[in-house]
C-alpha cells in the first residue's frame, strides 16, 4: 500500500501536494481537484487516497538524489474493485461473489482530458506508444482503427486543463492478478457490469454493433484483471490501478510508480534505488546483427579487432543467440543443424578448413533442381499472402477461428517442421555447455599460445554439468578459452544471451543434458487482450510447437547451473530474452503473474551469486508480469529490435525508446538497443543514444563502421558520456504523435552533472500499424515525408529553470552540436526555429550562465562530442581572493574586460572545451599550465585546448 496522506514522509524541505489536484471518487466519477476526469465508473470500483514524495528523477533540478534533493509530495490514489451480484434482499452483506479468472470493469463512459499518451503492447514481446484525445474524440479501438486506448495498455499519461495538470495511470499486479487498461471494442462491449442501470449523467446510447458513434459500448475505458489460469479466481482486487496527479507530467509518473512499488510490496524497485552494471558507461558491441546465428569465436574476435583497430575499442561484448547447445524435436532433427553446428554463411575473413558444408535457413537437406525452385516459389508466395492478409486478421473473427482450427488440427506438424528448418523458434536447450562451434574453435588455441592471455573465471574449481549429466570443471570444455581470448583484446565484460526458459523452445524434454530439470512441452495460452493485439500468436511457431518448461524450482536450478558454467568460463553477465512468454505458461502454476514472480526471483538470485556487478540485461520483457518483478535488475530494453534492413522501423524505433522510457525509465536504466554506425540511419541512432541516458553499443559487421560518427560518442579508452537520466520527450511533444501528425518534431531531454541536453529529430513518415501489425510508411514516395520545425528553450530540460523569485535574472547558453553556434537565452525565450528534413537531427547542450564581478561565463561542452556537456564534473565563477565586488568591476583585462574574476571547471575527456564568456579572459590554464585559448566576440565562444591526453582536467579561466 502507498503511504497515507500526511504521514511522516512529508518531512522538512518537502513541498506539500497541490490541494487543487487531489483525486477522489464521487457519484461514479473520478475527479481531479473536484473536476470530472473519468465519468461513468462502475459501482464495483473503489478508491482510496494516498500520496508519494518525489524528486529523485531530476525533474526538480537535481541529478544526484540525496538528502538535500528538492522533494515534492504528489497526490495519488489506488483504485480497486469488488465484483458482486446484488442479493434479492438488498442487503450488501449477502451479495453474491462473482469468482472469475478474468474481470473486465468499466472505468469510464467518458474521459475528460485534453490528450493522452499510452504505452501498450504491440506484440507479445514489446510495447509501442499510442497518442489520442479525450472527450468526444475518444472512440473504441479495434482491429479496424488505430484510435482509442488499445488493449494491453500498461501505462497512460493524461493531460488535463490545457496542460496545467497531468494524471499518470499505472495498472498493477495484485493477489496474482495482472491488471491492464483497455479501450478495445472487445473489452468495452463486454464489461462485467453491462447490465447495471446506474445513471451518471452521461449518454448511454442505444445498443448496436459497437462502431464509433452508436453509443453501444457505454464505455471508452475498461480495467482488465486476469490471472490467465482457470484455478486462480477472485471476486475483486483491492489494488488494481494507481493514479497520481501533478502539474508536472514527470513528477506524476514518478509518484505513480513509487506508489505502485509500495502497493506491490516491493516486487520491483525504482531505478534510483538500484545499481546499474558498469557496462552502461562504456562502449559495447553485440554479435547479433553482425552474424545472427552464424556467430563463431573467430567472428567475435574479428568484430572486436575491427573496432579496436579504428580507435573505438569495445569494452563490453554481448555474445548473442547462437552459442548454446540446442536442438529441434527428434522428428525434425537434421544431419547438420544451422544453429548449433555451423554458421549459415562463411564470412570472408574466417578460414575454417574443418567446415565442409554450409547450411542456409530454409534449405536443410532438401534436394535441388525443380524441387528447390518449386519450394522457393511456394515459400515466397505463402510469405506474401501471410503478411498481407492472414497476419492481421481480427481476433475471434470468422477468418481467425478458421485459421486457428486449421493450424491446431491440420497444419501443426507442417508448421513445426518448416520452422525447425527455417528458424530457431522450435529449438530447445539440449545441454548446458556451449555448442560445438565454440568448442571446436576453442580447441584450436592453447593456453600457452603467445597471443592468448588467460583470463580466469570466478571459482575455477567449481564443476559444471556436461551433456550426459556428468560434471566438468567450469570453463575447461574450451568455452573459457574463447572468453579469455576475447578479454585479451581489451574487452572488460562479456555477456552471453539466453532466454527466460533457456531458449525459444525452452528446455528439451528428450535430451540427457537437461533431463534432470524434468522439462515438459507446454502450449502457451495467451490472454484475449494479447490476442486482440497480436492475433497471429495463435499460429506463431512457439505457440504451435510449445515451450519446454518445468516447475519454477527446477528452472531455478537451471539458472544456477547455466550461470555457474558461464561464470567459471569468465563471463560477466547475461542478456535474458523471450521473457514475455511467461504470461501464457502459468496454467497450473498459479497463473502467469505468479510464475513470473517466482522465475524473476530465481533469476535475480542466480545473477547476484554468479555475476556480482548486477550483470543482467532484460529483453523482450514488455509485459508487466516481468517489469513489475525487476527487484534488483537495473537494465532492460525499452523497444522492439533494431532492424537494419527495415527502413520503416528506424524512425519508429526512436519514438518507441523515448516514450516507453517515460514509463520503464522509473524502473530500469533504459537500453535503447544496438545500431549500425554505417548507413543513412546511423547518425540518427547515434544522436538518439547520446541523449538517451542508455548504454551505447553497436552490432556492426567487421569492417563496416563509421568511425567519424563513433568518435562523437566514444573516447579512445572506450568510455562514453552517458546522460544521467532516462531520455524522455519534452513537454511540448509528449502528447504529440511525432511519427504521423506531419508537424511535430521529437525532442528528447536529459540532464548531465552540469546542465542538460536536448535532441531534436524528424521521425515523421513511418509508424507501427496496430491494424496490420507491421511497420508501415505513411507516404508512397519518400519525397513526400514532411519537414518539421524544432525550437529549443531552457525549460525543455526539466529542472533547469528554477522558477525562484530571482529566476528572472537567470540566463542560459545553448550550443548546437552540428553548427557549433552559441545562443544566450533567458527563461521563456527560444532558439531560432530549426527546419529538419526527414531523418535529420540536432543535439543542443544547455548550461546555466554563471555571473560574478560583471563577468558572465559558463563551461558548455567537450567539443566534437554529441553529449559533450556530459564531460563536465564541476564549475564555479568567483571573485579572486581579496577582490571585492565593486573593485572587480573596474577596468582591466583584455578588451576592457573585468579584473579579479576566476572561473574554474573540472571535466573528463580530451580535445577541446567549449565555453561561453562575455569578455575575453586574461589567462587560461589547463592542469596548471597556461594555454592559448580562442575567444570569439560575436557570440562569446571560448575554445580551450585540453590536449590529446584522455583523463580528468582542471581548467582555470582568469578575467
Amino acid at each position: 500500500m502507498g503511504p497515507k496522506r500526511g504521514t511522516a514522509r512529508a518531512a522538512n524541505g518537502v513541498h506539500a501536494a497541490t490541494s487543487s489536484l487531489s483525486l477522489a471518487l464521487e457519484g461514479g466519477c473520478v475527479t481531479v481537484g473536484g473536476h470530472a476526469f473519468m465519468e461513468g465508473c462502475s459501482q464495483a470500483v473503489s478508491l482510496r487516497g494516498t500520496s508519494a514524495v518525489v524528486g529523485d528523477n531530476g525533474c526538480d533540478g537535481a541529478t544526484d538524489p540525496g538528502p538535500d534533493t528538492p522533494k515534492t509530495t504528489v497526490d495519488a490514489a489506488i483504485l480497486g474493485f469488488r465484483n458482486t451480484h446484488p442479493a434479492w434482499d438488498d442487503d450488501p452483506e449477502s451479495d453474491l461473489r462473482i469468482l472469475r479468472d478474468r474481470h473486465v470493469i468499466r472505468l469510464a463512459r467518458r474521459l475528460r482530458c485534453d490528450r493522452f499518451v499510452a504505452a501498450a503492447r504491440c506484440k507479445l514481446w514489446w510495447m509501442t506508444p499510442t497518442w489520442g484525445a479525450g472527450g468526444d474524440a475518444l472512440v473504441n479501438s479495434s482491429s479496424s482503427t488505430e484510435a482509442g486506448i488499445p488493449a494491453e495498455t500498461q501505462f497512460v499519461l493524461f493531460e488535463l486543463n490545457g496542460g496545467s495538470a497531468h494524471v499518470a495511470a499505472v495498472p498493477i499486479i495484485s493477489d496474482g492478478f495482472r491488471c491492464t487498461l483497455s479501450g478495445h471494442v472487445n473489452d468495452c462491449r463486454n464489461t462485467d457490469d453491462d447490465d447495471d442501470d446506474e445513471t451518471d449523467g452521461t449518454p448511454h446510447g442505444t445498443p448496436g454493433d459497437g462502431t464509433p458513434g452508436d453509443g453501444a459500448k457505454r464505455c471508452v475505458l475498461a480495467l482488465v484483471a486476469e490471472s490467465n489460469c482457470e484455478r486462480e479466481t477472485c471476486d475483486g482486487v483491492d489494488a488494481a490501478l494507481v493514479l497520481a496527479c501533478s502539474d508536472s507530467p514527470f513528477r506524476a509518473v514518478e509518484a505513480a510508480m513509487a506508489v505502485a512499488s509500495e502497493a506491490m510490496n516491493g516486487t520491483f524497485r525504482l531505478r534510483t534505488r538500484k545499481v546499474a552494471p558498469p557496462v552502461v558507461d562504456v562502449f559495447g558491441w553485440c554479435t547479433w546483427d553482425a552474424f545472427y546465428h552464424a556467430v563463431t569465436p573467430a567472428g567475435v574476435e574479428a568484430g572486436v579487432n575491427s573496432l579496436t583497430d579504428g580507435g573505438i575499442p569495445p569494452r563490453f561484448v554481448i555474445i548473442d543467440d547462437g552459442w548454446q547447445s540446442v536442438a529441434p524435436d527428434p522428428q525434425f532433427k537434421k544431419r547438420v543443424d544451422h544453429i548449433s553446428d555451423h554458421p549459415r554463411t562463411k564470412p570472408d575473413f574466417i578460414d575454417k578448413p574443418h567446415v565442409t558444408e554450409v547450411v542456409e535457413f530454409g534449405r536443410g537437406d532438401a534436394g535441388g533442381g525443380a524441387l528447390a525452385w518449386a519450394g522457393g516459389a511456394l515459400a515466397s508466395g505463402l510469405e506474401y499472402a501471410y503478411w498481407n492478409a492472414l497476419h492481421s486478421v481480427a481476433y475471434n473473427s470468422l477468418t481467425w477461428n478458421v485459421a486457428k482450427f486449421l493450424v491446431d488440427w491440420v497444419f501443426s506438424p507442417v508448421i513445426r517442421g518448416a520452422f525447425s528448418t527455417m528458424s530457431c523458434f522450435n529449438h530447445r536447450v539440449s545441454a548446458i555447455h556451449a555448442n560445438v562451434k565454440f568448442q571446436d574453435e576453442a580447441g584450436r588455441a592453447s593456453d600457452d599460445s603467445p597471443s592468448v592471455k588467460r583470463v580466469k573465471g570466478r571459482g575455477t574449481k567449481r564443476k559444471s554439468p556436461t551433456a550426459d549429466g556428468g560434471m566438468v570443471v567450469g570453463g575447461e570444455d574450451g568455452f573459457g578459452r574463447v572468453i579469455s581470448r576475447i578479454k585479451a583484446l581489451g574487452v572488460q565484460s562479456v555477456y552471453c544471451w539466453h532466454a527466460l526458459f533457456g531458449y525459444w523452445g525452452g528446455l528439451h524434454p528428450f535430451e540427457r543434458g537437461v533431463s534432470r530439470f524434468r522439462p515438459k512441452v507446454v502450449l502457451p495460452r495467451h490472454t484475449p487482450g494479447l490476442l486482440s493485439v497480436e492475433p497471429s500468436q495463435a499460429w506463431d511457431p512457439i505457440s504451435v510447437g510449445g515451450v519446454g518448461t518445468a516447475d519454477p524450482e527446477k528452472l531455478a536450478e537451471f539458472y544456477e547451473e547455466l550461470h555457474l558454467y558461464l561464470a567459471d568460463a569468465g563471463v560477466d553477465g547475461v542478456k535474458v530474452d523471450g521473457q514475455a512468454m511467461v504470461g501464457g505458461l502459468g496454467r497450473g502454476l498459479g497463473g502467469g503473474p505468479n510464475l513470473a514472480r517466482h522465475l524473476h526471483a530465481a533469476l535475480e538470485k542466480s545473477v547476484k551469486r554468479h555475476f556480482p556487478t548486477n550483470g543482467l540485461i532484460n529483453c523482450m520483457c514488455h509485459s508487466t508480469e516481468n517489469i513489475f518483478n525487476f527487484g534488483d535488475s537495473a537494465l532492460a530494453r525499452v523497444s522492439d529490435d533494431f532492424y537494419p534492413t527495415n527502413n520503416a522501423s528506424h524512425t519508429v524505433h526512436l519514438a518507441n525508446v523515448a516514450y516507453i522510457s517515460t514509463f520503464m525509465g522509473e524502473v530500469v536504466v533504459p537500453d535503447w538497443d544496438m545500431f549500425h554506425s554505417l548507413g543513412d540511419a546511423g547518425p540518427l541512432h547515434a544522436a538518439a543514444r547520446a541523449v538517451g541516458g542508455c548504454p551505447v553499443y553497436v552490432s556492426d559487421a567487421p569492417g563496416k563502421h563509421d568511425f567519424n560518427l563513433l568518435r562523437q560518442l566514444v573516447f579512445p579508452s572506450g568510455k562514453v558520456l552517458r546522460a544521467k537520466l532516462p531520455g524522455r520527450p519534452t513537454r511540448d511533444c509528449l502528447y504529440a504523435d511525432t511519427c504521423r501528425d506531419g508537424v511535430s518534431s521529437l525532442k528528447v531531454w536529459n540532464r548531465n552533472e552540469i546542465g542538460g541536453v536536448v535532441g531534436c529529430f524528424n521521425i515523421q513518415g513511418a509508424a507501427w500499424s496496430r491494424r496490420k501489425g507491421i511497420f508501415v510508411f505513411q507516404h508512397s514516395d519518400a519525397g513526400d515525408v514532411p519537414s518539421v520545425v524544432a525550437s529549443v528553450r531552457p525549460e525543455d530540460v526539466e529542472g533547469m529553470v528554477t522558477g525562484t523569485a530571482d529566476g528572472s535574472n537567470e540566463e542560459f547558453v545553448i550550443q548546437a552540436h552540428r553548427t557549433r553556434s552559441l545562443s544566450l537565452l533567458k527563461p521563456g525565450q527560444r532558439m531560432p526555429d530549426l527546419l529538419l528534413g526527414p531523418k535529420e537531427w540536432e543535439v543542443y547542450t544547455v548550461c546555466k550562465v554563471l555571473v560574478a564581478g560583471g563577468v558572465k561565463w559558463a563551461p558548455v561542452a567537450l567539443d566534437q562530442m554529441l553529449n559533450g556537456g556530459g564531460a563536465l564534473e564541476s564549475c564555479s565563477l568567483t571573485l579572486a581572493h581579496g577582490v571585492k565586488e565593486g573593485a572587480a568591476k573596474g577596468k582591466g583585462g583584455k578588451g576592457g574586460g573585468r579584473a579579479g574574476v576566476v572561473g574554474e571547471t573540472t571535466l573528463y575527456g580530451c580535445g577541446a572545451l567549449v565555453c561561453y564568456s562575455s569578455v575575453e579572459p586574461i589567462e587560461v590554464e589547463v592542469d596548471g599550465a597556461r594555454v592559448r585559448a580562442k575567444w570569439r566576440a560575436s557570440d562569446g565562444n571560448l575554445i580551450v585546448p585540453l590536449g590529446p591526453r584522455e583523463g580528468t582536467h582542471a581548467v582555470v579561466v582568469r578575467f
